[in-house]
């Protein structure tokens, strides 16, 4: 009795202790699934973490191969329309303009003088239209012009001549030039064409119209000779000696012929110019205007042009 009494009892105690161990087997299984259930959470979090910060990586790297000006660049504005009336001259394109040209040509006494006694400064005013073509810098002008020669009288002589020689000159002539003026362009304004300076030269010839009269000449106070006075000569009317003698048919209104009837009086004149001076002012594509001066065979000349563009 007290066998079974005692094996009951130690069965009891096994299957107490059993379930002590089963309980706490339980909860230590419940505790590592517990505290492993917040780890793989924390693996996912880092996992997201280093994704985001690979692509941030990815975006900068990309940022940084672009080149400098590439990162904050401005939307750039759209282009200007060309503007159809800016006078720049683009290279390898031909420029025609048509217009007209005025000049004074300035016939100084000294220039006459290193020829021949007397004479007088003399203003020769010349117009006539002018064709302009220009290309790379390099401008030609063909012009036409009209000069008026009409003069005054004066006393002239040669240089040799003795004080008996003196004539009385006078003119009305009329020359029609044809020249051409070549000119190499210094620009001023080379971002917009507007200003330069022209320097060259021309050529041409001038085809003579009208009379030159001129006749023996005396004072009407012998004992003043004073060429520069001419009031105080006279025309000679024929050979009377002295001062009005016979070498010549000089008398009266005495119209010199032309080289090609045997006299003196030129047919044709030539034009020669070097060097010329130009300023040039385009305000716009289509207008373009010049003032010129310079020395010519005949002397000094100064004078202006405007021209269209063709």
């Amino acid at each position: 009795m007290y066998h079974v009494k005692m094996g009951r009892q130690l069965a009891v105690g096994v299957h107490a202790r059993a379930a002590a161990l089963a309980a706490l087997l339980g909860a230590v299984c419940f505790s590592s699934s517990a505290s492993a259930q917040p780890k793989k959470d924390d693996a996912e979090g880092k996992q997201d973490d280093s994704a985001a910060a690979e692509k941030q990586a990815t975006d900068e790297k990309a940022q940084d191969d672009k080149a400098p000006g590439e990162k904050e660049k401005p939307q750039e504005a759209p282009p200007e329309a060309a503007d159809d009336n800016a006078p720049f001259e683009r290279e390898g394109k031909t420029y025609r303009f048509a217009g007209l040209r005025f000049r004074n040509l300035i016939v100084p006494k000294a220039m006459i003088n290193l020829f021949a006694d007397g004479g007088a400064s003399v203003n020769v005013f010349t117009f006539g239209p002018e064709l302009a073509t220009r290309r790379d810098g390099l401008e030609i002008d063909l012009a036409i012009s009209y000069a008026d020669y009409s003069m005054d009288p004066f006393l002239f002589k040669g240089k040799n001549d003795g004080n008996d020689a003196w004539e009385m000159v006078s003119s009305d002539m009329k020359l029609v030039y044809f020249t051409t003026d070549l000119l190499y362009e210094i620009p001023l304004d080379k971002e917009k064409g507007r200003f330069s300076l022209l320097i060259g030269g021309g050529v041409g010839l001038g085809v003579v119209f009208g009379n030159l009269y001129r006749a023996q000449a005396y004072p009407n106070n012998p004992s003043r000779l004073d060429p520069d006075d001419v009031g105080s000569w006279s025309k000679c009317a024929g050979p009377t000696g002295g001062f009005c003698d016979g070498s010549n048919d000089h008398f009266g209104n005495y119209d010199e012929p032309s080289w090609i009837n045997g006299g003196s009086k030129p047919s044709v004149f030539p034009w020669i110019s070097f060097p010329q001076l130009s300023f040039r002012y385009k305000p716009i594509k289509q207008l373009q205007t010049r003032l010129d001066a310079g020395f010519s065979i005949t002397g000094l000349f100064f004078g202006l042009s405007a021209g269209y563009g063709l």
